[in-house]
């Protein structure tokens, strides 16, 4: 049997075609030819403007046919971003100046163009805090204690969120149309050839047949295919219109099944080497290089997995479930003959990556090119078509447009912040709140984080943390990478938290399963990203810096840290636990995961005993059964 990813079929007008197409061949032109910053911004912003005018509809819905004032609002943009073009550079002497009356009513419309994009791509939070951002500027001066400042003019914000690169086209814009959108353009390309079918198909046919297999299936396919849609809801309604009847044919609960579609398309964007995209906002900001980010959340995605994987296994063996037979699965071998090749430009990706000196942008350009040459060593059923190579740069260009949105409108939200100086007295308000403890500013940045990510995406709300309350954790001594990958985590696994849980609640509609019980059910199975960032911000050999040794120790305490939380969390180890006894194993599993050398011997000794107390009644009726199973056999 063969999997097919077959996305929802919508008419999309020529037009829309024709432009998105246009954006992604100048995307890939930039991507091997450089242009000045400015220009690159500013027709990258203008062209995903014009487009959503023309897609995206005023109630957020996808069109089918192009209205008169989408049209218009195209229009609109297309002239404003032209004008911007031809006349930026005349411009940089006055930086900081009030703009002319003209240039003041078409930065107007431009930002409000700008607001009313995100708005139908993303839905009003994000624009909300944008318009906040910039009332506080005009008004701050009204709000009492350390949260006011001097007011700044109309006019003075105006001009400095249109012409320069301190708004709408400042870093943000850069980083979206230098690195994500050709990240964006890649993962699209793949699907188009057929790379999606092939990875889940792929999945089916390694861990189809084992137990759990189903779910197992759905963990592989949904981590595989969420790097490639960056996209934790896009994610679970892809991948999950199959795993999740798969799941609930085999025995699992409904709510179970719908759990754990989320928790894997959840952690589809902690997977290198993408990271929903916020890899590239980290490294502009740190200044560090790709690789380093890279190696630092290798392991935690690892031992999400694991973790994962741990509890499908063990729910599998309460449940006392088989895999799916051999012949309801799709041939690995003959899956892996028909599509080895889509391995070739993800290879191509990692090599130029780590391996050579080119740039990040050069190496999503060479990767995305490879694509339809490496489908051509699948001869002509594999090779992929001038119509699949459209598809992919039209699917590549309407994929990037919230995202897009999503970095224009964050533009301005930290133009308003660096211009206020809100950014540092953000710091100051947290470090007091905190009472100088540490413990309790990762608290309240969880808490934040996860809050803010409930309403928009996890990109989005990683803009706004780490600009407000990154440099708290970072002046408290944390290390600064870990301060951002501490805040992207738990912004990512809001999609996955009550109340909201926009990711848990699209898995519980396909799996018709309650809601909330879904949500929760998925919050267990994610303990271990609950916990795991508080360590490593303790412990940075987590995030692989430090000597062979650290990382070695902490990479082997870790794993069974993670294997003891996993028996606590679905209460199963060799049987159901009592009360004491899973707390036990908890205690000794966070101690395991816990930076020191005493918590890992004291983690060490707890969770040794309690295995070996528990194990061996469950190995020795495994060894009788089979026995049992050979004698009757013969």
């Amino acid at each position: 049997m063969e999997i097919r990813v077959e996305p929802p079929k919508r008419h999309i007008p020529v037009p829309i075609k024709i432009i998105a197409v246009a954006m992604s061949l100048f995307q890939l032109y930039t991507g091997i030819f450089q242009l000045t910053a400015m220009n690159q911004r500013v027709t990258h912003v203008t062209f995903a403007l014009v487009l959503v005018y023309l897609f995206y509809g005023f109630d957020q819905r996808k069109k089918e046919k192009i209205s008169w004032h989408g049209y218009l609002l195209a229009g609109t943009a297309l002239v404003l971003g032209i004008y911007v073009l031809a006349t930026w550079f005349k411009k940089i002497g006055a930086i900081g100046m009030s703009p002319p009356w003209h240039e003041l009513a078409m930065g107007t419309v431009f930002l409000l163009l700008c607001i009313e994009a995100a708005r139908r791509t993303l839905g009003w939070v994000f624009p909300v805090i944008a318009i906040v951002s910039m009332i506080y500027a005009r008004f701050g001066e009204m709000l009492p204690g350390i949260l006011a400042h001097r007011n700044y003019a109309f006019e003075r914000i105006v001009g400095n969120m249109f012409i320069t690169t301190d708004g709408v086209f400042g870093m943000l814009a850069g980083i979206s149309a230098t690195y994500i959108f050709l990240f964006i353009l890649f993962g699209a390309m793949l699907r188009s050839a057929g790379g999606g079918e092939f990875f889940i198909n792929l999945s089916f046919g390694l861990f189809g047949h084992v137990r759990g297999g189903p779910a197992k299936i759905a963990v592989v396919a949904s981590s595989l295919f969420g790097m490639l849609s960056g996209s934790g809801t896009a994610n679970v309604a892809g991948t999950g219109q199959i795993t999740i009847p798969l799941m609930k044919r085999s025995g699992y609960k409904p709510h179970f099944s719908a759990a754990v579609e989320t928790v894997s398309s959840a952690g589809g964007l902690m997977m290198p080497p993408i990271m929903g995209s916020a890899v590239f906002i980290i490294m502009e900001v740190l200044g560090v290089n790709y690789i380093t980010i890279m190696k630092a959340a290798c392991l935690m995605a690892v031992l999400y997995y694991v973790g994962l994987f741990l509890m499908i296994d063990l729910e599998a063996q309460k449940m006392g479930m088989e895999g799916l037979p051999k012949e309801e699965l799709p041939s690995l071998k003959k899956t892996f003959k028909e599509g080895w090749f889509f391995i070739i430009p993800i290879a191509v990706l990692v090599f130029f990556l780590m391996y050579s000196r080119v740039s990040v942008t050069r190496a999503a350009f060479w990767a995305t090119i490879s694509i339809p040459f490496c489908t051509i060593l699948g001869g002509s059923k594999g090779r992929m078509s001038f119509r699949q190579v459209l598809k992919g740069l039209q699917d590549g260009a309407l994929t990037a447009l919230p995202v897009i949105a999503i970095l224009s409108v964050g533009g301005i939200v930290l133009g308003m912040i660096t211009l206020t100086g809100l950014g540092l007295m953000m710091s100051g308000l947290l470090i007091k709140m905190s009472g100088g403890h540490l413990i309790v500013l990762l608290l309240l940045t969880m808490v934040a984080s996860i809050i803010l990510g409930m309403g928009v995406p996890p990109v989005a709300a990683y803009i706004v943390l780490a600009i407000l309350v990154v440099p708290a954790l970072i002046n408290m001594g944390v290390y600064p990478l870990a301060a951002h990958l501490f805040v992207f985590y738990f912004a990512t696994i809001a999609g996955i938290t009550p109340p909201m849980a926009p990711d848990a609640f699209v898995a519980a509609g396909i799996a018709d399963a309650p809601m909330m019980r879904t949500a929760f059910t998925a919050c267990r199975l994610a303990l271990v990203i609950f916990i795991i960032p508080y360590m490593f911000v303790y412990n940075n050999a987590l995030l692989l810096v430090g000597s062979f040794w650290q990382i070695a120790h902490v990479c082997v305490t870790a794993f069974f840290g993670v294997l003891a939380l996993a028996s606590a969390a679905q209460n199963y180890l060799g049987g159901r636990l009592p009360f004491v006894l899973r707390a036990l194993v908890f205690l000794g599993g966070a101690c395991l995961i816990f930076p020191g050398l005493k918590s890992d011997v004291a983690g060490l000794v707890v969770v040794a005993l309690l295995f070996g107390l528990r194990t061996p009644g469950k190995v020795r009726d495994y060894a009788f059964g089979w026995a049992r199973k050979q004698h009757t056999t013969q």
